[in-house]
C-alpha cells in the first residue's frame, strides 16, 4: 500500500559502515519501518563520551533520507541550555520555507508573551509538523539531549504525544538522566519508544576499524596497542589511527581526548586534571577534595569516564593522555592543583617522595610539613642513588625557608647532592657555606664535607679556615672524625696536614668514634694511612672489603674517596690485575653510575693500564675520564688523568700530543696535593724522552722536596729516586745515579718488585757488560711478576745490548726481537725505532711470527714451554722454572716444532711471550 505517494515497505538494511553497531542500526531501521506505517517512533541512543552516538545518528539520517524521509536536525550545546526554544528553532527551519517563516515568527512572538500564548504557539508548531509528515515522513534528530533547554523539551513532549499515529520519527542521543526532568519522566510512556546503548569497541572491533584503514598485517600488529591506548573509544581510536597514518606527534589523539572531556562538562575536566596530577587510582573522596565538589558527583564522573574508555582501572590510560590534560591548564591553576595534591597526600600519610614531587611542581614549600617532606624525600633519594631528585627537593626547601640555620644545613646537603652529579656545580655553594661555617651554622659533619669540597676545587685558604674551626672545637665526640680527617689530609693534601696545630685534643693513636661518624671517612683514613707509610701490602684485605661494600649508584661523599684509595692501595701493593678486575666489576652493567663516579673509575683504570705498560689503553681510559667529567669539574684531581695522558703519549712516541696536554693550564693548588706529584713525574718523563735532562731532573727533585716536606718520603707515591737517577745518567753523572739507585733498593726492599726491578735495570747500566745479564735477568723476573710490559721491553733491550757487547750476537738478536715485539704490543713507538736500529734480524722474526697462526694448536703445557724458549731460556732453565725434567722439556719442544712447522728455536713465534708472563 502507499501513503500519500510514499510506499510503506520494509527498509533495506545496508552493510554497516560502523564496527560493532549492527544491533543499534537494526533498531533504528525497524523504527523507520514503523514510522512509514504511521506508527510514530521515538529512539533514544545512549552511550559514553566518544562512543559514536553522533556518527550513528548521521548514518541513521542518511539511511532515512535514502528511503524518502526529510531530516530535521538540532544539536544541543551546554552553553545554549539557557536559551529558550533553541532546539525548536533549529528543528523547524527544515519544515519548509513558508512554513518555517510562519512557525519561526509565531515562536518568537510566543516567547515574548505569557505562557498561555507560548502553549498555543507550541500547538500550532506541532500541527505544522504533523501536517508536513502527512506528505513526507520526518526524522527529527536531537543530538546531546542532556543540554536541551526546558522550552524545547516541553514542545518536544507535546509533539511526541501527538505523533503515535503519524509518520514522525524522533531520535535522541545523549544522557537522558541529565535531560530536563519532564522529558525524563514522560518519554518512556510513548507507545513506540525504543532505547539502545553504545559501548566501547572490543579488541576485535578495534581490529575491524583498523582493517578498514590499514592493511591486515598492520591491523593485527597494532590492534592490541591501540585498544590499550584508547579503551575502545571510537573517537580516540580514529584519532590515534590518524596520528599513525600521518606519522606525526599525537596531536589528533590529544584533541579527541580534550573534546571528550569538554563534552563531559567542567567537572569532568577538573577530575581529569586531578587524576593527571595524582597519576594514580584515586579515591573519589580525595578527588572531590581536590576539585571542590561532592563525592557523589565525582563518583558519577569517574563512572562516566570509565564507561567511555578514558580510564583504565581508575587512571588515565597513558602518559600522553596525562600530558594532554595538563597542557591546557594555566600555570597558576596547575601550581595550585599540585599544592592541594601535596596537602592531600600529607594528610593521608603518603610517602615523602610522593609529597615532595607535588611540592616541586607547585613551586612552594612554605608550610613546616612541606619542609619536612622535602628533606626526608631528599635523604631517601640520595640513599637510592637519585641525586637529581634530591637536588630538586633540596633546592625548593632552601628557597622556601627564611631560617639562616636551616638554609645553611639544607645548602650543605644540596651541595652534596649536586656533587654526585657534577662536582663543579658545588662552586656556587662554597662561599655561602664557608660563611655559614664561620657563623657556626653548620654541624661538624658538614664541616668535614665542606673541607673536601673546598680542597677539591683548590680553595686551600678557605679550607684551612674551616679546618681551624674543626680543630678548635671542644667536642669530645669529634675526636675520631677529626683524626680521620687528619689521616686523609696527610696523604691527599699534606700541605694542610703539615700546618695543623701541634696540640690537638685527639693526639692519642686510638681515637674513639661517635655513632654519627661516617664509616666511609674512617675507611678512607685507614687506607690513606697505609698509603702514606708505604705499607699498601698490609691493606689489601681492607681495600677489597671496601670495594665489596661500595655501590656505584649510592655513593656518598667519602665513599668515592675510599673507593679510589682502595684501588690505589691494590695498585701500590702490585695487585694491578686485582685492581683492574674490581674496576670492571664496578663498571660492568652499571650504566646508572653517575658521571663523577665513572670518571674516577676511568682515571684509575688509566693509571692501572699505564703501570702494566698498556699505553694505548691508558690513553683510552684517561680520555674517557675527561669525557665523563670535563676538566673544570675535576678540580685538583685533574692531575690524575692528565699525568696519565702525558706519560702514556710519551711512551707511545706521541710527543706533540703529550706537549699539548702539558700546555693545559693547571692551578697551583694541584701542586699542593698528591696529584701534583703524579703530574711532575709525568712531565719529567716527557722531558727525559725528549732529551731535556736538566728539566727532567728539576721535576724529579721537586718530587723529592715535596715528599720530604710533606712527610711522605716512605710512601713510594712516585719513584723519584729512579727517575732522577735516569736523568743523571742522561746527563752523564753516573756516581749520583748509583747513589740514588742504591738508596732506592734499600727503600724498596723485597716487597716493591716494580721499583726494585726498574732500579736493577738502571744499576746494570752503571756496571760492566759481564755483570749486566745477571742484574737484568733478576730485573726481568721481577717485572714479569708485576706484569709491567713496558719496563720488561726496556730490560730486554738492555739485555740485547749487553749480549751484543759480550759478543753473544745470537742471544742479542733474540733479546732485541723479544724486546721489539713487547714494545710493539705496548705501542712504545720510540722504543721500537730504537730497537729496529739495534737488532739486525727483528724484521725477519716478525714476519715469521705474523705469518704463523698455528700456535693455537699447542696444548697449555706446550705453550708454556715454547713461551719460555722464546724468551731465551735454556732447556735446563725451563725445567727449573716449570718443575719438570729437562727430558720433558725436550719432548715438548719436539712436538712444538712439529706442530708449528719450524726447525729451530729462532723460528718460534715471538708472540708466545704472553704465556711466559702468566707462568712466571
Amino acid at each position: 500500500m502507499s501513503l500519500n505517494g510514499v510506499e510503506a515497505k520494509e527498509v533495506a538494511q545496508p552493510k554497516s559502515p560502523l564496527a560493532e553497531r549492527d544491533a543499534q542500526l537494526d533498531i533504528l531501521r525497524r523504527a523507520q519501518e514503523d514510522c512509514l506505517r504511521s506508527r510514530g517512533s521515538v529512539v533514544l541512543v545512549e552511550g559514553p563520551l566518544g562512543s559514536g552516538k553522533t556518527e550513528l545518528l548521521r548514518i541513521a539520517a542518511q539511511q532515512a533520507e535514502a528511503v524518502g524521509f526529510r531530516v530535521l536536525r538540532a544539536v544541543c550545546d551546554e552553553d545554549e541550555r539557557d536559551l529558550p526554544c533553541g532546539a525548536v528553532a533549529q528543528l523547524v527551519r527544515g519544515i519548509g520555507e513558508r512554513s518555517a517563516d510562519r512557525a519561526g515568527a509565531r515562536l518568537v512572538d510566543g516567547m515574548a508573551d505569557a505562557e498561555p500564548r507560548l502553549a498555543r504557539v507550541f500547538q500550532q508548531l506541532c500541527a505544522t509538523v504533523l501536517n508536513e509528515s502527512a506528505h513526507t515522513p520526518l526524522l527529527m534528530s536531537v543530538d546531546d539531549v542532556q543540554h536541551l533547554d526546558e522550552e524545547s523539551a516541553s514542545w518536544l513532549l507535546q509533539l511526541i504525544r501527538r505523533s503515535a499515529s503519524s509518520r514522525v520519527m524522533v531520535v535522541l542521543t545523549g544522557e537522558l538522566g541529565r535531560a530536563p526532568q519532564r522529558l525524563r519522566a514522560e518519554l518512556r510512556r510513548h507507545a513506540h519508544f525504543r532505547r539502545t546503548s553504545l559501548a566501547p569497541l572490543s579488541p576485535g572491533g578495534v581490529t575491524t576499524v583498523l582493517q578498514r584503514r590499514v592493511d591486515d598485517v598492520t591491523a593485527q600488529r597494532l590492534s592490541t596497542v591501540f585498544h590499550s591506548l584508547t579503551g575502545g573509544n571510537p573517537l580516540l581510536l580514529n584519532a590515534v589511527i590518524d596520528d599513525h597514518e600521518q606519522a606525526t606527534a599525537p596531536r589528533n589523539h590529544d584533541l579527541a581526548l580534550l573534546s571528550c572531556l569538554h563534552r563531559g562538562g567542567e567537572l569532568m575536566r577538573d577530575v581529569a586534571r586531578a587524576l593527571a596530577v595524582l597519576d594514580s587510582d584515586a579515591d573519589p573522596a580525595d578527588l572531590a577534595r581536590l576539585v571542590r565538589a561532592s563525592t557523589a558527583d565525582v563518583r558519577d564522573v569517574l563512572e562516566a569516564m570509565s564507561a567511555s574508555g578514558l580510564l583504565d582501572e581508575g587512571r588515565l590510560r597513558s602518559t600522553q593522555a596525562v600530558a594532554a590534560v595538563l597542557d591546557e591548564v594555566g600555570p597558576d591553576d596547575l601550581r595550585g592543583l599540585h599544592w592541594r595534591t601535596a596537602e592531600l597526600l600529607h594528610d593521608r600519610g603518603a610517602e615523602a617522595a610522593l609529597i615532595a614531587a607535588q611540592l616541586v611542581e607547585s613551586g612552594s614549600a612554605d608550610a613546616p610539613w612541606a619542609q619536612r617532606a622535602l628533606r626526608e624525600a631528599a635523604e631517601l633519594a640520595l640513599l637510592e642513588g637519585s641525586a637529581e631528585c634530591a637536588a630538586r627537593y633540596l633546592e625548593l626547601a632552601h628557597d622556601s625557608t627564611d631560617s639562616p640555620q636551616e638554609r645553611a644545613a639544607i645548602r650543605a646537603r644540596l651541595a652534596e647532592a649536586e656533587w654526585r652529579l657534577k662536582p663543579s656545580s658545588v662552586l656556587r655553594h662554597l662561599a655561602p657555606l664557608t660563611a655559614a661555617a664561620s657563623a657556626g651554622r653548620l654541624d661538624r659533619v658538614d664541616h668535614v664535607v665542606l673541607v673536601r669540597q673546598l680542597l677539591w676545587h683548590g680553595k686551600n685558604d678557605e679550607a684551612q679556615q674551616v679546618l681551624r674551626r674543626l680543630r678548635n672545637a671542644e667536642d669530645e665526640h669529634a675526636c675520631g672524625q677529626l683524626h680521620d680527617v687528619e689521616s686523609w689530609l696527610a696523604y691527599s693534601h699534606p700541605a694542610l696536614a703539615h700546618q695543623r696545630q701541634e696540640r690537638t685534643p685527639c693526639a692519642q693513636p686510638e681515637v674513639p668514634h661517635s655513632a654519627g661518624d661516617d664509616p666511609w671517612l674512617h675507611s678512607t683514613a685507614v687506607l690513606a694511612d697505609v698509603l702514606a707509610r708505604g705499607r699498601s701490602h698490609e691493606a689489601v684485605e681492607h681495600a677489597e672489603r671496601v670495594l665489596r661494600d661500595v655501590h656505584p649508584t649510592r655513593t656518598a661523599v667519602w665513599s668515592e674517596e675510599a673507593t679510589t684509595f682502595a684501588l690505589m692501595a691494590l695498585l701500590h701493593a702490585e695487585r694491578a690485575d686485582t685492581a683492574a678486575e674490581w674496576c670492571r666489576r664496578l663498571e660492568s652493567g652499571e650504566q646508572r653510575g653517575r658521571p663523577p663516579w665513572k670518571a674516577l673509575i676511568s682515571g684509575v683504570r688509566a693509571e692501572i693500564a699505564a703501570r702494566r705498560g698498556e699505553s694505548a689503553t691508558a690513553v683510552e681510559h684517561a680520555e674517557a675520564a675527561l669525557q665523563h667529567m670535563p676538566p673544570q669539574a675535576w678540580g685538583v684531581a685533574i692531575g690524575l688523568p692528565l699525568s696519565t695522558l702525558v706519560l702514556a703519549n710519551t711512551r707511545l712516541g706521541r710527543f706533540d700530543e703529550a706537549a699539548r696536554h702539558l700546555a693545559r693550564p693547571v692551578s697551583d693548588a694541584v701542586f699542593r696535593s698528591r696529584y701534583g706529584l703524579h703530574y711532575l713525574q709525568a712531565r719529567g718523563q716527557y722531558y727525559l724522552a725528549t732529551r731535556h735532562g736538566h728539566a727532567a731532573l728539576a721535576d724529579f727533585l721537586a718530587c723529592r722536596d715535596l715528599t720530604r716536606d710533606w712527610g711522605l718520603a716512605q710512601s713510594g707515591l712516585v719513584p723519584w729516586r729512579i727517575n732522577a737517577a735516569e736523568a743523571w745518567l742522561l746527563l752523564g753523572n753516573t756516581d749520583e745515579a748509583k747513589r740514588l739507585l742504591y738508596d732506592e733498593l734499600a727503600q724498596a726492599g723485597t716487597e716493591q718488585r716494580r721499583s726494585r726491578g726498574t732500579a736493577l735495570r738502571l744499576v746494570a747500566a752503571t756496571n760492566p757488560p759481564r755483570r749486566r745479564p745477571q742484574l737484568l735477568g733478576e730485573a726481568l723476573d721481577l717485572l714479569e711478576q708485576v706484569g709491567d710490559r713496558y719496563e720488561q721491553a726496556r730490560v730486554l733491550a738492555d739485555l740485547g745490548r749487553a749480549h751484543h757487547e759480550l759478543k753473544d750476537n745470537r742471544r742479542a738478536r733474540r733479546m732485541f726481537s723479544r724486546a721489539w715485539h713487547l714494545a710493539n704490543a705496548c705501542g712504545a713507538a720510540a722504543l721500537c725505532d730504537e730497537l729496529l736500529s739495534a737488532g739486525g734480524q727483528v724484521a725477519s722474526a716478525t714476519a715469521v711470527s705474523d705469518a704463523d697462526d698455528r700456535a693455537a694448536l699447542l696444548t697449555e703445557s706446550e705453550r708454556r714451554v715454547a713461551s719460555l724458549a722464546v724468551m731465551g731460556y735454556t732447556n735446563r732453565e725451563i725445567a727449573e722454572k716449570l718443575f719438570v725434567t729437562a727430558s720433558t722439556v725436550e719432548q715438548h719442544l719436539t712436538r712444538v716444532f712439529r706442530k708449528l712447522g719450524v726447525k729451530r728455536r729462532e723460528n718460534l713465534p715471538v708472540d708466545l711471550w704472553g704465556t711466559a708472563v702468566r707462568t712466571a
